[in-house]
This record gives C-alpha cells, structure tokens and sequence, in this order.
C-alpha cells in the first residue's frame, strides 16, 4: 500500500480571516477537526487501457464517518497537486478528495498550445476519468482503508476542470458550428463545485451551470480568466449548452470576490504566475465552498441558513474579507 503522510496547510489561510463575527460557524475559512491524510497513487482503468494517477485526502480519524466524496478534475494541464490548499481544506472538514491528473497535464509532457485536434480526445479521456474513478470507489477504499458514503459524491473542477465536472453532472453541450452533443451519463455525482465560472471562457455560453440540476457552487471574480473574462465576446467555434427545463428549479449558489484572479495569485493551479498571493481570496473560496458542501452533502442546518440568507452571508464574508466577497442565489 502507498505509504500516507499528513497534511498541513499555512496558517496565513487562517489569518485571512481571523475578522470573521463569532457567529458565522457555518463559514468554514481554516483547517477544520481532522488531521489529513493523503496517499498519490495510480488507478487502473481497463476500458481506457490506462492508468489515471489520482490523489487521495482523506480524514485520518473516523469520526463523521463514512465521508463524502469529492471527485475533482485540475485545469487544462494541471495534475493532482496542484489545488492542495483547497482539497485538503475540504478533507480537513470530513470529506474524501480524489483529485485526478489528466492526460493533458504538464507533467505528463502534454502541450495543450500545440495539441490541435488532439484535444477532442482529451475532452473524452477526462470524462472517463471521472467515471472510472466513481466506478472504482470500492476498490479504492479496500486499497486506502477509506470509509466513504458512495450516495453522496460531488463532482468539482478549476477552469478546464470545471468544464468537465459539468458534464459529469448532466450538462449537455452542443458545438455552436454542428457536430454532435458532448454528454456522459451522471455516475451518481449529487452536487456540482466549479471554482471559476466556466462561461466566462469564449468558447463555453454564458452560465452554463445554469442547466444543471444539480445543487450548484459557482466561485469566480472580477479577474477570473483575465481579459478573456470582460470582453463578453463569444468564439463563432464555442459551445452552446443543450436546455434543461428541470434545472431552473435547482437554485445555484454564487461567490464573487472582488479583484480575484483565475490562479489565486499563484496559490492554485500555477504557481509561475504574478502575485501576490491572494490568501483572502482563498479563505472566501474555502469557507463558503464548505458551507456549500456541509449543507447539501451533510444536511448542516447552520450551514443551510447560511446559504438561504445571502444578504446576511454577504455581511459575513464582507467582514471576512475586507468587503470583497459577496454572495447571491441564482
């Protein structure tokens, strides 16, 4: 078995939001009770004739056990380590986080510049991934002596990532210049986490989380995706989203943070970027996406109250973050 190490995360998360008013215990912005345990290892999957190399945190103790599962899929080119501060937040709150590293990645010697044509096979590989890991739960708990709750898995993703936690959650894209549909049947995912608003992106229509439905978190900011972001413009070559009628009913929780940029300044993701640090910007993402998490995956009635009170969340995240973030139901 692969040997496991805990995690900790920097404390300069914490001091983001050391302001936040005593009562706002459903927002979550620190290192929760559980000491975190985290195993790299590789999965192997028979119907794509390849191993996935996965990350695993997970609660080291068993109280609140069994957990639920988070499955989340990094940005173009990302890999498995490259949201730590984020995935072992959540595990650190009870929850099992399996991060994947795609065919696509860096690290794998993957050019998403150059790749062309080659990224059609990408969009399908990452699919796969997720449902191969779903479909592998059990194996993986004997491995790793996980307890998990295969009822209540989330599937979550960054920027590229996003795009393809929403397919994995129902969404139904059809390109904009004909072609087919892009869809995967739903795994058993029950909530969607998207840091970045994917329909910022050119090439994807406007608030495609919109038709999923599915309780929805969506996290983005004034410079998510950079200018690509403020232009409004969409790519004649993009996507339009396939309607949902049933998920207009769902409603989608929203975390804006003022002056926020799609890497957190170098904390997730990439680390080869411009600064600074946006450590604030972390601690909104954290807490409010436990929040999120606590009240639909654990049933959290302080957590449920807080999302059903924007106005009030708002004012705590405002105190939080020096008036950044702001909160809002869609």
């Amino acid at each position: 078995m692969p040997s496991r190490r805990a995690v900790l995360l920097s404390s300069l998360s914490l001091a983001a939001c050391a302001g936040a008013p005593s009562g706002a215990a459903p927002f979550k912005p620190g290192l929760g009770p559980h000491a975190v345990a985290v195993t790299n290892l590789d999965l192997q999957d028979a119907a794509q004739g390849k191993d996935i190399p996965i990350r695993v945190a997970s609660p080291r103790d068993l109280k609140g056990a069994p957990y639920p599962v988070i499955v989340f899929s990094p940005g173009g080119g990302s890999a498995r380590d490259d949201y730590v501060r984020v995935g072992d937040h959540w595990a650190s709150h009870g929850y099992v986080v399996i991060s994947i590293t795609h065919m696509d990645a860096r690290i794998l010697g993957f050019n998403i510049a150059t790749a062309g044509a080659a990224m059609q096979k990408v969009t399908l590989s990452r699919m796969a991934d997720m449902r191969a890991v779903v479909q592998n739960l059990d194996e993986l708990s004997r491995r790793l002596d996980l307890h998990i709750d295969k009822t209540r898995l989330v599937a979550a993703g960054h920027s590229m990532g996003g795009g393809t936690a929403m397919v994995a959650t129902g969404l139904k894209l059809k390109g904009k210049s004909g072609g087919g549909v892009i869809e995967m049947e739903n795994p058993g995912f029950k909530a969607l986490v998207l840091i970045s608003d994917p329909g910022k992106n050119p090439m994807m229509p406007d608030e495609p989380w919109m038709q999923i439905a599915l309780p929805t978190f969506v996290y983005t900011g004034t410079n998510d995706l950079g200018e690509d972001s403020k232009a409004g413009g969409k790519s004649p070559r993009g996507n339009d989203a396939v309607p949902n009628p049933v998920a207009a009913a769902v409603p989608k929780t929203y975390l804006f943070v003022d002056g926020v940029n799609h890497y957190l300044g170098g904390l997730m993701c990439r680390s080869d970027v411009p600064g600074p640090q946006d450590f604030t910007g972390l601690a909104a993402l954290n807490g409010t996406s436990t929040a999120f998490l606590d009240a639909v995956m654990k049933n959290d009635a302080g957590a449920k109250r807080f999302l059903a009170e924007p106005t009030v969340a708002t004012k705590v995240l405002a105190a939080a973050t020096d008036g950044r973030a702001r909160l809002s139901t869609r």
